[in-house]
């Protein structure tokens, strides 16, 4: 008997020699406290239940007070911006043409006989030039009888317009021979908020006007000395 207890003794002393025991003990402790915070951060524990609830509250959001924009307005959107990039970049590159065939250079001045040739001119290529061969049109030239500093001149190629306002060109004409005033089909140019589109003549007009180019006239001329006859051809 005292054999065995000895033998017993002598094994247990091994045993905790080697660190077994210890070991064994943090193990268990270990898995006890790990057991013990899983069980106490479940779902379904007090704890897991609170925590749940307040991240519930923090990250809360009403979607009746956020604008989400709907499918229909998102790809509108998107339509109306790729539409409008288009358009900008295309009416940009067509608005310089514009401009810059506008402010093509003009001379400094110009005569009048040299005005009504350009007009002549302008005419063979009308769609009624055929029409036109041989016939008169109508040159009015005024001075303003209250005041000498200004000057009414108009055109048109109908041959029986004798008031300004009826003609399709009225330019007015003051001091040293300045373009004062233009007016294209009845409309004075300074009431418009867009000109054009203006053509051959008319643009060339609207770019004396904006050019100021003078408008040479003799003191004593009248519409009688100029010849207001539409050439029979275009050799003429």
């Amino acid at each position: 008997m005292d054999q065995l207890k000895e033998a017993v003794a002598a094994a247990f002393d091994k045993v905790v020699a080697s660190g077994a025991i210890e070991e064994a003990i943090h193990k268990q402790i270990g898995a006890a406290v790990t057991a013990g915070i899983n069980e106490h951060l479940r779902d379904y524990s007090d704890f897991g239940k609170a925590l749940k609830a307040k991240i519930g509250t923090l990250i809360e959001i009403d979607l009746d007070t956020i604008d989400l924009p709907s499918y229909r307005q998102l790809v509108g959107d998107i339509i109306k911006k790729r539409v409008g990039a288009v358009m900008s970049t295309e009416f940009t590159e067509k608005l310089d043409k514009d401009i810059a065939e506008l402010l093509e250079p003009v001379p400094d001045s110009i005569t009048l006989q040299a005005l009504l040739d350009e007009f002549i001119e302008s005419k063979k290529d009308a769609w009624n030039a055929h029409e036109l061969r041989g016939e008169k049109f109508t040159l009015n030239i005024n001075r303003s009888e209250n005041c000498d500093d200004y000057l009414d001149v108009s055109i048109d190629e109908d041959p029986n317009q004798r008031r300004h306002s009826s003609c399709a060109i009225h330019l007015r004409i003051r001091g040293d021979g300045e373009v004062w005033a233009l007016s294209l089909g009845g409309t004075d140019i300074k009431n418009k908020i867009f000109v054009g589109p203006l053509f051959n003549f008319e643009k060339r007009l609207f770019q004396m006007y904006t050019a100021k180019t003078r408008l040479i006239i003799d003191a004593d001329a009248d519409a009688d000395d100029f010849d207001t006859t539409f050439p029979y051809n275009d050799n003429d």
